[in-house]
């Protein structure tokens, strides 16, 4: 005993040891070897250190401490720390530890997991939990997170684990940084004002998934990857967002790797996929804006080449995504080429003749009302049949003029221009019969349609 500091070192005690109702500045335990459970209750500490103490359980419990240290506790030794106020706690090479119920008001650190670690319905500023974990006969470590508040960041770092599991976690940032996992990333309810960052994951094949989450910020996803035995039979890694919002998210991946939203939206941005990422849109899912830096659009080999390379199909939310963004930036060309795009998709999922009927008829033909070069394609080469088969027919001929003579050529592609135009003209007396009125009528009736559409179209263009 010096003053209020108790320093116990290299003692053996052959019965549970008790700290009960101590007030101290600090008590340092080290390289003790207690035949029982070492228990500290209602303490008042301003620094707690036990290192290197043999016992069968350590239990801290509806304490206020400072400075709480805990390092090399036997393997089979549980680490107990609840009901209990500190300000500073840190871990070192420990094995099963359970934190619940805590008031943190700087920082939880941990390192060199050996065991389980559990931490439940407890508040701190920040959680720290690194260095490599390394597995023995009982497995690598699983760390659950749960009913976990932390005002400034949680961060995994250097870690090799069994799994991580997350259920209601509010924090302000996550990271996770060089993390190995042996079961799919699980979390749900994870609620970051900020960001979300993620490099160098390592996953099995099984999706791993975030659900009913909310990130207020920025999402980056780098290096997400499969372990070498899934790798190498050629699996995908795949990370997953179900019913979650946020407000912008960027992949980029050397290895293969999947990006899924399923009833999830992105508010902000949605950043090109760099390397062998992609991203999977579900109709249920949204976009607001995506990242369109150099990309161009003015024909549907760009438009699909874009797609494929950014999704892992091209869907009908796929293309809703990129015209909306095009929509934002007032390229309005492009929009039209995105929309016909859609409209052609959508009908090949169509019964045979319907299909037929609306991507030769609305899209080939009219173009779904946003192509203007659809329909005068079609109204060209109307008007050039129509006055070849004049031509033939020997419609308007005089005697003596022979096929070849270019004087007859050009009336009847004049009266074949004319008819379809709606410009009304002159007949030859040899056409005024029932039957030439009904179709003079059939082709004005189609190049009126044709001209409306045409003219519809240039001006829809010039007006916006």
């Amino acid at each position: 005993m010096n003053e209020r500091s108790v320093h116990l070192r290299h003692d053996e005690v052959a019965t549970d040891l008790l700290l009960d109702t101590v007030s101290a500045d600090r008590v340092s335990l080290e390289r003790m070897n207690v035949d029982g459970a070492l228990t500290v209750r209602s303490c008042h500490i301003d620094e707690l250190v036990i290192d290197h103490v043999e016992a069968d359980a350590l239990l801290v419990v509806n304490s206020r401490i400072g400075r709480l240290t805990v390092r090399n506790a036997a393997m089979g030794c549980e680490v107990t720390i609840i009901d209990s106020a500190l300000d500073f706690v840190a871990v070192h090479s420990c094995g099963t530890t359970r934190l619940e119920r805590l008031r943190v008001e700087e920082v939880i650190q941990v390192n060199a997991l050996r065991g389980p670690l559990r931490i439940a319905n407890t508040r701190v500023a920040s959680l720290t939990i690194r260095s490599q974990a390394s597995g023995g006969r009982l497995g690598r470590p699983r760390v659950v997170l749960k009913g976990l508040k932390a005002r400034e960041d949680i961060t995994f770092d250097d870690l090799w684990l069994s799994a991580i599991d997350i259920d209601d976690v509010e924090t302000c940032a996550l990271t996770l940084r060089r993390v190995r996992l042996d079961e799919p990333l699980c979390a749900n309810e994870l609620r970051c004002s900020e960001t979300m960052r993620v490099n160098g994951l390592v996953i099995p094949a099984q999706d791993s998934k975030i659900s009913n989450s909310a990130v207020g910020g920025p999402v980056e996803l780098r290096n997400l990857r499969l372990t070498e035995g899934d790798l190498e039979s050629g699996g995908v890694a795949r990370l997953a967002l179900h019913n979650t919002t946020v407000v912008s998210l960027s992949a980029s991946s050397e290895a293969s790797s999947v990006i899924s939203l399923h009833g999830s939206s992105v508010t902000g941005t949605l950043g090109i996929p760099l390397g062998c990422s992609r991203y999977s849109l579900d109709g249920s899912s949204s976009v607001g804006d995506m990242e369109l830096a150099g990309q161009v659009f003015r024909n549907a080999t760009q438009a699909l080449g874009f797609l494929e390379r950014s999704f892992t199909e091209v869907t009908a939310a796929t293309i809703e995504s990129v015209r909306s963004a095009l929509a934002r930036r007032n390229r309005n060309r492009e929009v039209d080429e995105l929309y016909y795009l859609a409209r052609q998709r959508e009908a090949a999922t169509l019964p045979v003749l319907r299909r037929t009927l609306e991507r030769v008829i609305l899209g080939g033909v009219l173009g779904w009302g946003v192509r203007a070069r659809n329909p005068a394609r079609v109204l060209g080469l109307c008007v050039l049949l129509t006055g070849a088969a004049f031509h033939l027919a020997g419609v308007g001929r005089e005697p003596g003029r022979g096929l070849m003579d270019a004087v007859v050529m050009g009336k009847s592609l004049v009266l074949a221009l004319a008819l379809w135009l709606n410009v009304g003209t002159g007949m030859p007396s040899e056409l005024k019969t029932a039957e030439w009125s009904a179709l003079a009528v059939a082709f004005t009736v189609a190049g009126m349609l044709f001209t409306t559409l045409i003219v519809g179209i240039v001006i829809r263009k010039l007006v916006r």
